[in-house]
């Protein structure tokens, strides 16, 4: 291998090691940079309309954060008493589901030892405690936490400055990238990081306005059927919705527990599952369809894979990045494949026949 590429994979692995020390305050900086790179276009369109940068990148910062802002100031005050009102009644919960199953653990004790299900029964009962005990200390540490106040400050403050800065040199920023890059290999680099460009930016609008979609069907629908903390499952449902099958398990497991606990008869339970499966058909074959397609051109296990990958490796900043950068290593990984069914070693050929091959093809007139 040449020199060349071992200064490249040397750069790489750097890279990867500083992101990785310093991913404790990566998160303001790299969203500021994700705003800036969703906002580009806008802010484009209307240098195209006369305005200066300057002017249209303080026009959409604003506009976005105070979006954030109301949003946040709407929504909140309507989930937080739920959010109470949920962790006060968890134990409550548990209780009913304890003795709303306690007909199919008398029907097993016909095939089951009676100890057995008693064990089966003690077991449950303390493992819900523990999950409601881990979930309670867990809120509390976040809540008091020093450090989530830290950094919850740093977004808040940090993220709009460096968003703006980013937004006003986006242009300057890529014309110095773009001066950097190898003369050899620049129609190749600037070819993959524009179809890197289009199927990140297709597919975060698009799996954007389904999490939105979906947290408004599910919240809507389970209150129609009058469903305890329908707002709270919706959105729990809606900011999941982008990892492929998890948010709708989770919202579907939490639905359940509430209506099992909730409703005395089964025509209920069976409404809010029947709300989940044709939500999952909408998803499946209505929205994802439309909005998102095969832009990120991953399968639905590798999208959780790196998922999992990114969380493990840079926590709450990887899990926000995973899908944009396994979206371009699948670029550079089909543009890789194309080159190797393209190669002699594939096509079985030696430098001798390709030359022959060459020779016998008659030019075209």
């Amino acid at each position: 291998m040449n020199r060349p590429v071992w200064l490249w994979v040397g750069l790489g692995v750097a890279f990867l090691g500083g992101l990785y020390f310093l991913q404790s305050i990566l998160l303001p900086f790299l969203a500021g940079l994700l705003v800036a790179y969703a906002m580009s276009p806008v802010v484009r369109r209307f240098e195209q309309w006369g305005l200066s940068r300057t002017l249209g990148t303080s026009f959409m910062i604003l506009s976005f954060f105070l979006l954030i802002g109301l949003f946040l100031f709407i929504v909140i005050p309507l989930i937080q008493p739920e959010l109470i009102r949920l962790a006060s009644r968890l134990p409550e919960y548990g209780q009913r589901i304890m003795a709303s199953s306690k007909p199919l653990l008398d029907e097993l004790s016909h095939y089951i030892e009676p100890q057995d299900v008693e064990r089966l029964r003690q077991l449950a009962s303390t493992y819900f405690a523990d999950i409601v005990t881990w979930g309670i200390k867990l809120l509390a540490g976040i809540l008091t936490s020093g450090i989530a106040l830290a950094n919850l400050l740093s977004l808040i403050i940090i993220t709009p400055v460096v968003a703006f800065y980013y937004l006003r040199d986006w242009d300057k920023i890529i014309q110095t990238l773009d001066d950097w890059l190898p003369r050899l290999y620049e129609p190749t680099i600037k070819h993959l990081f524009i179809e890197m460009n289009k199927t990140i930016g297709g597919f975060a609008r698009g799996q954007a306005i389904v999490c939105l979609l979906v947290g408004l069907y599910y919240s809507i629908a389970l209150s129609l059927v009058h469903l305890d903390f329908s707002l709270v499952v919706g959105c729990v449902i809606g900011i999941m919705a982008f990892i492929p099958y998890v948010g709708a398990f989770v919202g579907f497991m939490l639905s359940i527990g509430i209506a099992l606990s909730q409703f005395t008869e089964w025509f209920s339970i069976g409404m809010v599952a029947g709300i989940f499966i044709m939500g999952q058909v909408l998803e499946g074959y209505l929205l994802i369809p439309y909005f998102v397609g095969d832009r990120i051109g991953l399968h639905p296990v590798w999208v959780i894979f790196s998922l999992l990958a990114g969380g493990v490796l840079y926590g709450f900043v990887g899990i926000l990045f995973a899908l944009p950068v396994a979206a371009a290593l699948g670029v550079i990984l089909r543009y890789c494949l194309e080159l190797y069914l393209k190669s002699s070693y594939y096509l079985g050929q030696t430098s001798f026949q390709q030359n022959e091959s060459s020779e016998a093809t008659p030019p075209s007139s």
